[in-house]
């Protein structure tokens, strides 16, 4: 089968839809095509795992339900700079392409799927997770960025009775953010009983078995009934390295030029965490890129004249639990409840949901 569209948007996360709909609302033909037939707030599954009944499954949505323009449930093979094949062979000609492809945890399935495409199927995979989340005493957290550090903290509310353990191979958590900010969230969590390790780098030691893992820095070995590795983010671009492997660098980001247009191509763009357009990589900023993305397409279909990217202002906001957390504004790092309740209320499922032209379901 062929198809052609005027805009292809690869991949439905936070940017990916967040161009979708606006180019839809300005009468733009666009098409969507992503291997889930859902679109999930991909940092807010980690309260869907520790305490489900807290939000159901809120936090994902049915594209159809709410995506304007077209869908295309599938995934990319291989693509140019003039059409796309997916993996049953289709193709998908286009004028212009969106590369929104994103990324995932190749050891950490919970946060973003490896092969749970089908939305039930995903929200049984959140309630397996709960399952053996609760039969566990000890946790061991690899990874004190925002996922690792959101998790334990998560964890910590839901279960204060399992031990839990947070190793970082850094010198401070939260390595994206103010000392201030870093600072606050260790203090947060330990008040929780976590027990954080700086400075390590721990690995299933091979020697022994079952889930004992062992410090490659120090020797410190740590047995845990359950193991969540939350390191080495990968960008989603193994598609383009057969026909477009230029675009790609050396972390397998697209290099794009600060109109969001792919390195060497007028067609094609990238945004998210799949683009070297920021090095912070945030579900609420990639909303931000989409939809200014869509404003520049929509500007130039228009004759107008577009604007190079400004990174824009974000604030970052870690919750350590359903009780704390940290913010760090443009103008200062904060701990106050009214500032973290803004994502740790519904883990922002709401706020995402509100930006992208709709809402969540409720809560059943």
């Amino acid at each position: 089968m062929q198809k052609h569209t005027d805009v292809l948007i690869i991949g439905g996360g936070f940017s990916g839809v967040a161009t979708a709909q606006k180019l839809a609302k300005a009468g733009i033909s666009a098409t969507l095509v992503d291997k889930k037939d859902y679109f999930e707030v991909t940092f807010a599954v980690l309260r869907n795992v520790t305490a489900p009944k807290a939000q159901g499954n809120r936090p994902r949505k049915l594209y159809r339900d709410f995506v304007g323009g077209g869908f295309i449930q599938g995934a990319i093979e291989s693509m140019n700079d003039q059409q796309a094949t997916l993996a049953n062979g289709d193709v998908i000609t286009f004028n212009q392409a969106v590369i929104a492809s994103g990324s995932r945890y190749p050891s950490l399935s919970l946060a973003k799927t490896h092969g749970q495409f089908d939305y039930a199927a995903r929200n049984q995979e959140m309630l397996n997770e709960h399952s053996k989340l609760a039969k566990a005493k000890s946790v061991l957290v690899m990874g004190g960025g925002a996922v690792g550090v959101e998790l334990v903290g998560e964890i910590a509310s839901a279960f204060p009775n399992i031990k839990l353990t947070l190793a970082h191979s850094g010198s401070a958590l939260l390595d994206n953010m103010k000392p201030k900010a870093q600072q606050k969230a260790l203090e947060q969590l330990e008040a929780k009983g976590v027990s954080v390790k700086l400075n390590r780098r721990f690995a299933l030691d091979s020697k022994q078995e079952g889930n004992q893992y062992r410090c490659s820095k120090s020797n410190e070995v740590i047995k845990a009934d359950l193991v969540y590795s939350c390191v080495g983010m990968v960008p989603n671009t193994e598609f383009l390295r057969q026909q477009l492997p230029s675009v790609l660098d050396n972390k397998g980001l697209i290099k794009v030029d600060a109109f969001m247009k792919v390195n060497g191509y007028d067609n094609l763009y990238a945004v998210g965490d799949c683009s070297a357009l920021d090095d912070h990589k945030h579900g609420y900023l990639a909303t931000v890129q989409g939809g200014m993305l869509a404003d520049k397409i929509i500007r130039a279909a228009n004759g107008k004249k577009v604007k190079p990217y400004k990174t824009p202002p974000v604030a970052v906001i870690t919750p350590t639990g359903t009780d704390s957390g940290v913010a760090q504004m443009p103008f200062g790092v904060f701990t106050a409840n009214f500032l973290i309740n803004l994502k740790q209320k519904d883990m922002g499922i709401s706020n995402i949901f509100k930006m992208l032209g709709s809402e969540a379901d409720k809560l059943a």
